[in-house]
């Protein structure tokens, strides 16, 4: 119980646009506003690495709304020219740099002594 308050997976938000997918309601091709959300590790709630993105998406045609989808080729068809444009933030990048930093220097003061 006291692992799970320490480590825990928290998410933000990546962008959001407009796009082609396969809507399971409407049974073809249609527009949907896709929001990707970006999905990062946490010790103590500081962000550590990211893990995955995932997509809310709400169909244009028949509204039918999906939260959780996987962000990827099987949603979007274009999906190998769009990935880039959702990077995930950078400070999710934060606690794993400053572990890394932290391990070098000790390092460092290591090898004098």
């Amino acid at each position: 119980m006291m692992l799970r308050r320490l480590i825990g997976i928290s998410e933000t938000p990546a962008g959001m646009d407009e796009f082609v997918v396969k809507c399971p309601s409407c049974e073809g091709y249609s527009s949907a506003d896709v929001m990707v959300v970006s999905k990062y590790l946490t010790f103590f709630w500081i962000p550590l690495f990211p893990i995955d993105k995932d997509a809310n998406v709400i169909c244009n045609t028949c509204g039918l709304k999906r939260y959780g989808m996987n962000f990827d080729s099987a949603l979007i068809t274009n999906y190998d020219d769009i990935k880039r444009k959702f990077r995930h933030p950078w400070f999710t990048y934060v606690g794993g740099v400053l572990f890394l930093l932290i391990l070098v220097i000790a390092i460092f003061f290591a090898s004098f002594n």
